[in-house]
């Protein structure tokens, strides 16, 4: 009989869980629960994690009573976490990284440590999304004051829930900007010389390892970040293939043995991050799929209407996508940005497929510049593959052979590593 694999991929849109088995490993979905951060009382961006968590345990509890599960695996978005109590429990729901936060603790960090310093320390391109920024409001906030509390990325945080044990994976701790550039152990001298509390940081895991058990079947440790599950599921095979994970950012690099922390690195805004094996994935963290999906929310869109109305819709100017983050009005803060007051949705909505395709061709220009080498292929896989004119697009700007591959492509990496587990 074949193998069968648990691979559950929590999406900041989504949470999927999916069986893989065969020898190609095909993917059925099982259950998929939509969520999102939604606003406290207090006006931050949180997640209400235990609602999440507890549904996907009920649907687990349920695929182990009618399937022989070889293995459990868990991707997840990466620099967010939760803070787990010495009683076992969350001392709270943790902060989404598009809180505004970040940016006021980016400001304070980087007063004490410059912007370039900390890049040439950790690897990290300084972006306020990243949990460096949320560990130093923290602090400032003094949100806990035990050293008694211990963090999880989120993907760990639901293998704690599960086995008990609480660690964090290689590639999801690269996400928090304190992995040392050796990608093997905490940056130590880093987080002592910013005055945080290096006592909350749990034992690292690495994948192919095992957190524990779930009801006597192993959780283990894939690419926990799921941008190194869905590199992992990715065909590279040369110097001239770059990757392009996308979901609600889109990440565009190259895999590498070991981090470019040079001066043409940090003047291109790529940053190093951790993958499967050890590797290294240079990429340019690029806001994506987000805007397009607060489009379709805010306006009761549907995304096959939008590919029916796209190809006769306007393009309106040229949005800068860096800059829109809103949570809940995606809509006014484009039409600020195009200064336009009345205009058609979906001449927004391929204004911004416009816009993002040319931040794409503009990063890959910047990629040849850091690692010297030309690009011809790109290899993409995650949800923007089923965007024909993003492709197209793309396509026409970067002037270059794209491929496109499984859609699902996180989700695969992480029951492909599993299946790799002897």
């Amino acid at each position: 009989m074949d193998k069968q694999y648990l691979a559950i991929d929590l999406g900041s849109s989504s949470a999927r869980i999916m069986l893989a088995q065969g020898k190609d490993l095909c993917l059925t979905e099982l259950a998929r629960f939509p969520h999102s951060a939604s606003t406290d009382e207090n006006g931050h961006y949180r997640w209400n994690i235990e609602k999440l968590f507890n549904n996907i345990k009920d649907e687990v509890l349920k695929v182990l009573r009618t399937h022989n599960i070889t293995s459990i695996g868990i991707c997840s978005w990466g620099v967010d976490y939760g803070v787990i109590c010495d009683n076992g429990k969350l001392l709270d729901m943790p902060y989404c990284y598009r809180d505004s936060r970040g940016e006021v603790a980016f400001n304070e960090l980087h007063n004490v440590l410059s912007e370039k310093d900390y890049y040439d320390l950790s690897g990290i391109y300084p972006n306020p999304i990243n949990t460096i920024y949320q560990l130093w409001a923290d602090k400032t906030e003094c949100r806990y004051n035990s050293n008694n509390v211990k963090i999880a990325m989120i993907a760990d945080l639901l293998a704690y829930y599960l086995t008990g044990n609480i660690r964090i994976e290689a590639s999801n701790a690269s996400t928090t900007g304190l992995l040392a550039l050796n990608g093997k152990e905490w940056n130590y001298s880093l987080i002592n010389r910013l005055g945080l509390n290096a006592e909350i940081l749990p034992k690292l895991i690495f994948d192919g390892e095992q957190y524990g058990t779930f009801k006597n079947v192993p959780v283990v440790a894939v690419g926990t970040h799921d941008t190194a599950s869905a590199i992992f599921a990715l065909d590279i095979t040369d110097d001239n293939t770059a990757f392009l994970a996308s979901g609600s950012w889109l990440l565009i690099g190259k895999v590498l043995d070991n981090p470019i922390c040079n001066n043409i690195a940090y003047e291109n805004r790529y940053t190093n991050e951790r993958i499967n094996g050890g590797k290294v994935s240079l990429l340019d963290n690029i806001n994506g799929l987000f805007i397009i999906q607060r489009l379709v929310a805010e306006n009761n869109l549907s995304y096959a209407e939008i590919d029916k109305r796209i190809v006769e819709a306007k393009i309106l100017g040229e949005l800068n996508v860096d800059k829109l983050m809103s949570q809940d009005n995606m809509t006014k803060d484009i039409k600020c940005q195009l200064e336009v007051s009345d205009c058609d949705i979906y001449d927004l909505v391929k204004t911004a497929y416009y816009s993002i395709a040319k931040r794409v061709a503009i990063a890959i220009t910047r990629l040849e510049q850091v690692t010297g080498k030309s690009i011809k292929n790109i290899v993409m896989t995650g949800g923007a593959t089923k965007a024909k004119y993003f492709v197209e697009t793309l396509k026409e700007f970067s002037k270059l052979n794209i491929i496109c591959t499984k859609s699902e492509g996180a989700t695969y990496g992480n029951a492909l590593r599993q299946s790799l587990i002897k």
